[in-house]
């Protein structure tokens, strides 16, 4: 039997390990972690459940390919129920509010009824919503395995799409939202991704909303996680956390083994490594890095990355009559340098058993770039008081505009958690923090990775970064894709299966 170690047990290792265990290999799952999930993960504090990844979750739409996929590993079908919102983000500017509504005649009547003299782009940009809605991610088969009717078909199937791509293409969110005179329509288009983000991405979350296909799962990340990782054990595929690779041991063209920070080792036959993208390379060494991964390293305006500080706030009161994802404009304060003028509050009250009965529980997302990265790397590593202090400061900021914002909050909160990008990077490896891959920024055209590394036989790459913009789609189609492209070295791709 074919063998397979799965090095990294988020999203994309336990999708890879899923795929494995139904197409006949032997698989095991290696986490440094003492829990899997990797970035799509939470925990509880002081009574109160923290969920650390999922706002929404792309591919709940049976109409579209990645439904197959979360079907195959457990998170979507029957038994799995779904939260569906009537709005994905609510903007508010001054008591000015508009809505991303999943019904884009509401949502297109609302922007018109706040700001008619926005017409003209008012009606374009619904009616990109509206054909963005065609946008599918090919899920199925990893790019190089689709022939030439499989690339027609989805061609034909994003054909109203093509031209939104075209007009669009080269504008950043920025951009997009300055074609408003209303601050509060701009506020929603910038919504909580970086200004640089391509503007596509906007009409992709609200396509996605408005097409039924970005739900968000009862649960949240556990509900994903849990979920695939009990799928992958009734296939008899095993786990291992707290086993930190550190190293691969390559002879000639093929690995030998995997070195752990335990001082324990395992041979590999074959390896899928389902790590953060900086975290494969420090393992087989930097010199098998293809040019592809160089230029998005070495080149941070056209390939940045960015991540967010989030600060938990617990309420003595419930918040099940607010807002369940809310931006507004705010007294501006500082975080790592750059001055933060919004408050973007997502509210978990839909969410069974995150917060005690009454009460209620909020994650504020604060966005932060990769050059904001290194003063919280610095704070850490110099003076550990100082960044736990720091984190504190942020939190009464943050806390003080929510209760100026919700009045019925006033001196009803208190900070559970904060999360710094360096938590991130502390906890799943993630390069400079990141929670989604490099941002695809308009000026450089799109790029799909093929998971192969030069020079390595039996090793392919899984995970989000293989695929721009990243996130938990991406993870979970690479996962797949990892072992499709490792049968079809092995001449084995007539032995991939996806149902049993």
């Amino acid at each position: 039997m074919t063998k397979v170690s799965i090095i990294g047990g988020g999203v994309s290792g336990l999708a890879a390990g899923i795929y494995a265990q139904l197409s006949g290999m032997e698989s095991e799952i290696f986490e440094g972690h003492t829990i899997i999930g990797g970035q799509c993960t939470s925990w509880k504090r002081k009574g109160f459940h923290i969920d650390n990844c999922v706002h929404w979750m792309t591919g709940t739409s049976p109409s579209k390919e990645i439904y197959e996929v979360w079907q195959d590993v457990g998170v979507v079908g029957e038994g799995c129920p779904m939260i569906k919102h009537d709005y994905f983000l609510q903007a508010d500017y001054d008591g000015t509010k508009v809505h991303a509504y999943r019904n884009l005649d509401k949502m297109e009547a609302e922007l018109l009824s706040v700001s008619p003299e926005d017409a003209k782009e008012i009606k374009a940009l619904v009616k990109a919503i509206r054909n963005f809605q065609a946008i599918e991610l090919p899920s199925l088969k990893p790019k190089e395995q689709m022939g030439f009717w499989d690339n027609m078909k989805l061609l034909w199937k994003m054909r109203k799409a093509i031209p939104v791509a075209a007009k669009y293409g080269k504008l950043t969110i920025g951009d997009l939202a300055m074609k408003f005179k209303s601050p509060a329509i701009r506020q929603l288009i910038y919504n909580y991704v970086p200004e640089t983000y391509f503007a596509i991405s906007t009409f992709y979350m609200y396509a996605m909303f408005a097409a039924g296909n970005a739900d968000l799962p009862l649960g949240g990340s556990d509900s994903i996680t849990l979920k695939m990782r009990d799928r992958y054990l009734q296939l008899g595929g095993k786990i291992a956390t707290k086993k930190k690779a550190i190293s691969i041991n390559i002879d000639g063209t093929r690995c030998k083994s995997i070195s752990f920070e335990d001082g324990t080792s395992v041979d590999a036959e074959n390896i899928i490594c389902a790590t953060d993208i900086s975290v494969a390379y420090k393992l087989i060494g930097e010199k098998y890095m293809d040019n592809h991964f160089r230029t998005c390293f070495s080149d941070n305006k056209k390939f940045p990355v960015f991540s967010d500080v989030n600060v938990y706030l617990a309420s003595d009161v419930a918040t099940d009559d607010m807002p369940t994802m809310e931006i507004f404009n705010c007294e501006p304060y500082k975080v790592a340098g750059r001055d933060v003028k919004v408050v973007i509050a997502n509210n978990f009250a839909d969410q069974p058993g995150f917060a005690p009965e009454g009460k209620g529980i909020l994650e504020i997302l604060i966005v932060q770039y990769d050059d904001q990265y290194d003063f919280w790397e610095n704070l850490y590593n110099s003076d550990r008081e100082a960044y736990k202090a720091e984190k504190q400061r942020i939190a009464a900021e943050v806390m003080a505009r929510v209760e100026k914002h919700y009045p019925k909050l006033a001196g009803k909160l208190q900070v559970v958690e904060v999360v710094t990008p360096k938590s991130f990077n502390r906890f799943t490896g993630a390069y400079k923090g990141a929670f989604m891959g490099f941002v695809q920024t308009p000026w450089v055209k799109k790029e799909v990775h093929l998971g192969a590394v030069d020079g390595i036989d039996n090793f392919v790459l899984a995970g989000q970064w293989l695929q721009t913009p990243g996130g938990l789609p991406n993870a979970l189609v690479t996962g797949r894709f990892a072992v499709q492209r490792l049968l079809k070295r092995l001449n084995l791709l007539q032995n991939f299966c996806c149902k049993k």
